[in-house]
């Protein structure tokens, strides 16, 4: 066997290998929840047309390539592995960030702002709402974003490992870059 078709071996259970399979339904949820989830509880406003070109598709494409990195990565391990512990807690995080979110996201309807939550709780709940829903937004897309940040790292170590080069390689690779640029 080459040392590029060296099999990685990582220890999986059962909720990693779920939320594998879970990462592009889960993208496609999460991205149509926040663009127009909150209108199956009444909630759904001039936001819906705004979030469906713009905070929607950038949720989808990020949790996408973030999927797709986590399942090349995943290939690289042994048969029945799923996604890294790191993978496996910031899918669903992100996923439930995004629910909270299209909960607390404060919309106009007919010249009143409402939300999901305030439409299930009541319209005093309303002020919270926009306070947290800005919040929940951003830690939304911090969180999507450290999801393709690690499943990038992680697929590209997974490969450096397969090829056979290791962390000393680097290691050593990076000494011997830094002493010739010092004598440059």
């Amino acid at each position: 066997m080459s040392a590029e078709n060296s099999v990685l071996h990582r220890p999986s259970g059962p909720w990693h290998r779920a939320v594998l399979w879970a990462a592009v339904p889960g993208a496609i949820v999460a991205a149509a929840w926040i663009t127009a989830g909150r209108a199956l509880f009444g909630a759904g406003g001039w936001l819906v047309p705004v979030f469906a070109v713009s905070f929607g598709p950038l949720l989808l494409v990020v949790l996408l390539v973030s999927a797709w990195y986590g399942v090349k990565d995943a290939r690289r391990h042994s048969p029945g592995t799923g996604t890294s512990t790191a993978l496996a807690v910031l899918h669903p995080v992100t996923w439930l960030l995004a629910f909270i979110f299209g909960m607390l996201c404060p919309d106009r309807i007919d010249g009143r702002t409402v939300s999901a939550a305030s439409q299930l709780l009541g319209y005093e709940f309303v002020g919270l709402s926009a306070g947290f829903g800005n919040t929940f937004g951003i830690l939304t897309f911090v969180a999507a974003f450290a999801t393709l940040l690690v499943a990038i790292s992680q697929a590209r170590r997974s490969a450096r490992r397969a090829a056979g080069i290791t962390e000393a390689d680097e290691e050593e690779f990076e000494r011997s870059q830094s002493s010739y640029e010092f004598l440059d």
